[in-house]
């Protein structure tokens, strides 16, 4: 990346070796969504093994940008003062870091989030400035935060806390420059809560409650208080709202929301009136992210058509939107306008652009690239479908070698998303690439029935008892595989992290000799065990997706689905020539069950999962 990255000074790490962050594909650090707090598995569609630049906003008075990416095989921050040059490090950790801001007036402090092992996610500052910057802890090191949003006057910074016990999650406040100072304003029921924008000049903030994938609401919060309003209240169906953003003159709140929609619409409810309208009518895709330009006259919008990013902008006043050119094709996140300017910040997840940042300046629509994180593209992806059993169109995203590089029909590596409403998009593949580009190892990711992206309906047909068609989308899937001249049907490895593990390890039991072999990541052994286990704030929504545990129906149905079922039956029919390699949590358990059987298993510690299944799945589908 720029030819070459500062090395980590030895022992720089100082007190922060202890320190490990949270990987989130979704906005800034008031938006993050730590383990501690999400519900379920939520529908953030991201890439395959995403690796690469994060673009965390620019510097308020200077134009550099902040970023996170990967020196010395670690995450680290950085901050680029112009396109293309040198980055300067700001973080020198033993483990990786992930989410930060800079303070939104001066740019004099970054605010960055870290998970410390025993207490959970904590916030730290650091001076952007410093030749020599030394984090300072701003939490006590007791309890997990998450959600740090700055107030616009860069004295506050509002967060989300979880206490023990009775208290619970809760709305907390404190003054970034004195550590330790928190104070709760308010208790939150439940655990699905996200802080999402705090208005300019205003101590008014928005934050979004999620019962499930398919219900949440918006609050008006004040942080003086921490007293609620509901903005969207609870009607005859269920409603999903996200993304809420105050207009700049604060008369207006932007969110989206699939009311009376298949997906997610672009929406404005204005505050004085209280009636919201829809902004972009007959929009077959979901929009899943929009940053209003400081002017408050455009907007740029992203939308998700069929997996593919589409960067336009909207000018507010008349409705005309406006595609921007030249963006590679890929994931546009982190949306980003410059202060006091019209240039537009954002990264770019394609094969040619492993995250990398570019700006677009509006008004003459130059496009500049800020970061190269890899010298060289992968292969590009190709968008397919097929047919399921019962009529239903099954999408997927798939890359191939290159044919003269290449010979002959070539092996095929199948990921799995890692829960339910996630979607295999065109995105980087991170380190899943070389396997691509070094071995000619086909990959191929299927968004079965229940992926997100396109539309309520679709994401609904895997809930309950449906979710048994996985197994059988999957079969027609390898069938696709199988037809086409250029992959190796008899060549098949799974991939499968979460949820997608569980199914990798079902798929393998279910067409035995048919999968070559396994990599699974921290799957979930037995279903009824892990909502039953579940944090109360998680199970109801659990229960949405999956069935209520306490039924005997559907439990034996989700003991049908676990790959350690009650009765030990369901992997018996791995093939004993198909190893599995395991990590995770679930790991020595499955790992276990496997051998038991007479099956092969390996284990490998999480960190160390990507050499190894590089290893492994070349020994596997190109070793005879």
């Amino acid at each position: 990346m720029y030819g070459a990255w500062p090395k980590p000074s030895p022992g720089a790490s100082g007190g922060m070796a202890c320190l490990e962050l949270l990987l989130v594909e979704d906005g800034g650090l008031s938006r993050w969504l730590s383990v501690w707090f999400c519900v379920a598995a939520l529908c953030v569609q991201v890439g395959l093994h995403a690796d690469g630049v994060r673009f965390h906003g620019w510097h308020p008075e200077r134009r550099e940008i902040l970023i996170s990416a990967t020196g010395e095989g670690v995450r680290q921050l950085w901050v680029v003062s112009e396109p293309m040059g040198k980055p300067r490090q700001l973080t020198f950790s033993s483990r990786p870091v992930h989410e930060a801001v800079f303070e939104p007036i001066s740019g004099k402090w970054v605010l960055f989030a870290a998970r410390e092992p025993k207490a959970g996610p904590q916030l730290f500052r650091v001076h952007a400035d410093s030749e020599k910057p030394l984090p300072i802890l701003l939490s006590d090191a007791k309890r997990p935060y998450s959600h740090a949003l700055w107030a616009p006057n860069g004295q506050q910074v509002a967060c989300l806390a979880r206490s023990p016990g009775k208290e619970g999650l809760g709305l907390e406040i404190f003054n970034p420059l004195a550590p330790r100072t928190a104070r709760r304003l308010e208790s939150l029921p439940g655990g699905g809560w996200s802080l999402e924008h705090w208005a300019v000049n205003s101590g008014m903030m928005l934050m979004r409650e999620e019962i499930s994938d398919a219900e949440s609401f918006l609050y008006l919060a004040d942080a003086g208080t921490g007293t609620l309003s509901v903005l969207t209240p609870k009607g005859q169906s269920k409603v999903a709202h996200a993304h809420p953003r105050f207009s700049p003159g604060m008369d207006a709140v932007y969110f989206t929301s699939d009311r009376e929609s298949e997906f997610q619409q672009l929406c404005c409810l204005d505050l004085r009136r209280g009636t919201s309208k829809v902004l972009i009518a007959n929009l077959k895709w979901n929009v899943e992210a929009f940053a209003v330009a400081p002017n408050g006259r455009q907007m740029a919008v992203v939308v998700n058509a069929a997996g593919v990013s589409q960067l336009r902008l909207l000018d507010l006043k008349n409705g005309e939107l406006d595609p921007v050119a030249d963006v590679p094709r890929g994931v546009v996140r982190d949306l980003y306008w410059r202060s006091g300017s019209g240039e537009l910040g954002f990264s770019v997840s394609a094969s040619d652009s492993a995250g990398d940042v570019f700006s677009l300046n509006v008004a003459n629509q130059n496009l500049t690239r800020w970061t190269r994180h890899s010298p060289k593209a992968h292969a590009a992806p190709g968008l397919g479908v097929t047919r399921a059993f019962d009529g239903e169109i099954l999408p997927l995203v798939y890359w191939t070698p290159d044919a003269k590089r290449f010979k002959g029909r070539r092996p095929v590596l199948v990921v799995l998303p890692a829960g339910p409403g996630m979607q295999m998009r065109p995105s980087h593949l991170g380190h899943l690439a070389p396997l691509l580009e070094q071995h000619g190892i086909a990959v191929v990711g299927p968004n079965l029935r229940g992926a997100g992206g396109y539309g309520s309906r679709y994401r609904s047909l895997d809930n309950g008892r449906l979710r048994v068609h996985q197994v059988r989308d999957l079969n027609v899937i390898l069938n696709w595989i199988r037809q086409q001249p250029g992959l190796d049907g008899e060549r098949v490895a799974l991939w499968g992290d979460r949820a997608g593990g569980s199914l990798a390890l079902l798929a393998m039991a279910e067409f035995n000799a048919f999968i070559r072999c396994g990599v699974v990541n921290d799957a979930i052994p037995n279903w009824p065990e892990h909502i039953q286990n579940a944090p109360e704030w998680r199970r109801p929504a659990l229960r949405v997706e999956f069935g209520t545990e306490w039924d005997s129906k559907t439990r034996a149905f989700l003991e049908s689905i676990s790959p350690l079922d009650a009765g030990g039956e369901n992997l018996r029919a791995v093939s004993p020539t198909s190893p599995v390699l395991l990590a995770g949590a679930s790991a020595p358990v499955i790992a276990k069950a496997l051998r038991q059987a007479g099956k092969k298993a390996e284990t490998v510690e999480a960190g160390e999962l990507a050499g190894e299944a590089g290893r492994f799945l070349k020994q596997q589908l190109l070793e005879d």
